[in-house]
């Protein structure tokens, strides 16, 4: 199974001055994944943080997404080496790692993602990322540590602190600004106090231009001068057209 280059593929877009948009996807039906490549997202981010998901449905989603010809990233529930062997092994091509604060955890990160010799990850070619096969196995894992997206969440205080030397981890190429929880840990009121993380934000952007790396955060709250961005969850899209539609459904009654 030829593995995607999602690595290559977004750098590259970011590169020519593109901003690739995502979506985060929390349903366990593949045809929300279906829709969204359909549309035209360039990445979608099967949650395994937030949402209800089991291998199998990540898996599905996989399959989705690739069919669509998006790319399909993975939020995991926890910096743990099994689930991110696990997620990798459905098919995912990025493991998005949320609570990442220190150095330590990027590498700890880094290393779950990758084969030996370069990493910890644990090998099995039944699996639908190694195409259910051991045909030309050293070329598949050259090409999946090369390509496999390793993207830290930096959402609490600590992290911000630490954001220099996390971005300094080799193997992190793109890390993902959450104002969710960093306002929660700053003790600030979400969204109302979204104008008091912008010190922290100044940070982070800055840290990540002068380490020559990038930034994914929320479209729409004010960061999106970010080099890639989300647009709102799945199922709140759904909510915000259902109310849109009711609302004008009255209105014109």
């Amino acid at each position: 199974m030829a593995h995607i280059q999602a690595r290559t593929q977004l750098l590259d877009m970011i590169r020519r001055g593109e901003k690739p948009l995502g979506v985060f996807i929390t349903s366990t039906d593949p045809a929300t994944t279906e829709i969204m490549a359909e549309v035209g997202f360039d990445f979608i981010v099967i949650d395994g943080e937030h949402g209800p998901m089991g291998r199998v449905q990540v898996e599905d989603h996989v399959r989705a997404a690739k069919a669509g010809g998006t790319i399909p990233l993975a939020r995991v529930l926890e910096n743990s080496p099994t689930l991110i062997q696990a997620t990798l092994d459905s098919g995912a091509h990025g493991i998005i790692i949320p609570h990442l604060d220190t150095p330590e955890q990027a590498r700890a990160a880094v290393a779950a993602c990758r084969y030996a010799p370069v990493g910890r990850r644990g090998m099995c070619p039944t699996v639908r990322s190694g195409g259910y096969n051991l045909d030309n196995w050293p070329g598949f894992v050259r090409a999946a540590n090369e390509n496999v997206l390793v993207i830290p969440l930096i959402e609490s205080r600590l992290a911000v602190e630490n954001i220099e030397e996390i971005l300094a981890v080799d193997g992190i190429d793109i890390i993902h600004f959450g104002p969710g929880d960093l306002s929660a840990d700053m003790g600030l009121e979400f969204p109302a106090g979204m104008g008091q993380l912008t010190t922290a934000w100044q940070r982070v952007r800055s840290a990540a231009n002068a380490a020559g790396k990038y930034i994914l955060s929320p479209a729409g709250l004010g960061f999106d001068d970010s080099d890639l961005l989300s647009a709102p969850m799945d199922l709140m899209i759904l909510h915000q057209a259902g109310a849109r539609i009711v609302a004008e459904h009255r209105k014109s009654a």
